[in-house]
């Protein structure tokens, strides 16, 4: 079988099973592609959508609404029940509300020493917590790439699988975007934090649902093409470098001043940004930090006039300009009152 072949089948048949040994051990029991549905998931399921007796009337349109609002594990069993329901199940994207990829984090677990691999998390829920994710571990093994994922059973159990003849780096992005592409590209959250990104051969044409995106890269045509990728209007954006100082890349003015920036409410960078004073003071964050490099002391000024006067962004909260030069104190603060925090004005505030 090739890459291609297994890496569809470990989407979309054999990790259905992977995904169900979240909730209970099934390694000796038939799989939801192979078997019928039990009584109990049959009437677990007609309780969730309040009986079948109108389901087989209802059109392909209504059907697949319902199937869209369920948990993956539901779907997965509707599937089981008929042929007309698994070619309804299988048609409606898939509700995916993130998907993670990063490079060479740490997994103690797996191995007590560091090691080049990719991770995927995939979550099907906003609350990290509910537990409806899964994550999985790609890494290469000779000629191979190995997928490890652990499962807990009082103790970490790990679990893998091999697919043959293909790299890692690969083969852990084509899944992430086979997952994307199963939920129609609908995700609210994309967090990618990869050093070389295969943006030639990727599948992304636009992500329409976005609003949270954290992006991890080393130039600016990569932070770039993602921004293509999603609508203008963000809930929150962090661009960050992989380096441990703020100041080897820069930002250039032409795209600081994309919409996707000057608009979102929380903006992070971990690099240099070259906003002017007129972009700074059209900024619509209620949150922002980033390394300020053309800003100067007297557009700072501007922006604390027009705080104080109401004139700011509304729940405005915070603003961390990163700066290796000497600010010129009496200029930022020229038109204000001003009286030092401490004492008295502590207990007052």
């Amino acid at each position: 079988m090739s890459s291609d072949d297994e890496g569809e089948q470990l989407s979309f048949g054999l990790f259905g099973d992977l995904l169900d040994e979240m909730h209970q051990d099934i390694s000796d029991q038939p799989t939801l592609a192979t078997r019928r549905a039990t009584q109990k998931e049959f009437d677990v399921l007609c309780k969730l959508i309040g009986g079948f007796e109108k389901w087989s009337v209802l059109n392909e349109d209504c059907r697949r609404e319902v199937v869209k609002n369920m948990d993956y594990w539901t779907r997965s069993r509707l599937g089981t029940c008929s042929k007309a329901d698994h070619e309804t199940v299988n048609t409606t994207p898939i509700k995916v509300h993130s998907i993670e990829v990063q490079d060479n984090e740490s997994h103690y677990v797996l191995s007590p020493e560091d090691f080049d691999n990719v991770l995927v998390r995939v979550q099907f829920h906003h609350d990290f917590n509910s537990g409806k994710r899964f994550e999985l571990v790609f890494s290469q093994l000779g000629e191979d790439t190995q997928i490890r994922w652990v499962k807990y059973m009082g103790r970490a159990d790990v679990r893998s699988l091999i697919l043959k003849n293909c790299n890692y780096y690969e083969e852990a992005t084509k899944f992430a975007e086979k997952w994307m592409k199963r939920c129609n590209f609908e995700i609210a959250v994309l967090k990618v934090e990869m050093s070389q990104y295969p943006m030639a051969s990727s599948i992304i044409k636009f992500l329409p649902c976005c609003k949270d995106l954290r992006i991890a890269a080393d130039d600016l045509d990569a932070f770039r093409w993602w921004l293509q990728k999603v609508p203008e209007q963000l809930d929150s954006l962090q661009l960050l470098t992989h380096e441990q100082e703020r100041n080897t890349l820069t930002l250039p003015g032409d795209f600081v001043g994309l919409p996707q920036i000057m608009t979102v409410p929380s903006l992070y960078f971990w690099c240099r940004a070259a906003f002017s004073d007129e972009q700074f003071l059209e900024l619509k964050a209620k949150s922002m930090s980033f390394n300020a490099v053309n800003i100067t002391d007297n557009g700072i000024n501007q922006f604390l006039k027009n705080w104080i006067n109401g004139k700011g962004v509304p729940g405005f909260s915070r603003a961390l300009l990163w700066s290796r030069r000497q600010a010129d104190k009496p200029v930022l603060i020229r038109g204000f009152e001003v009286r030092q925090w401490e004492g008295d004005f502590e207990r007052e505030a």
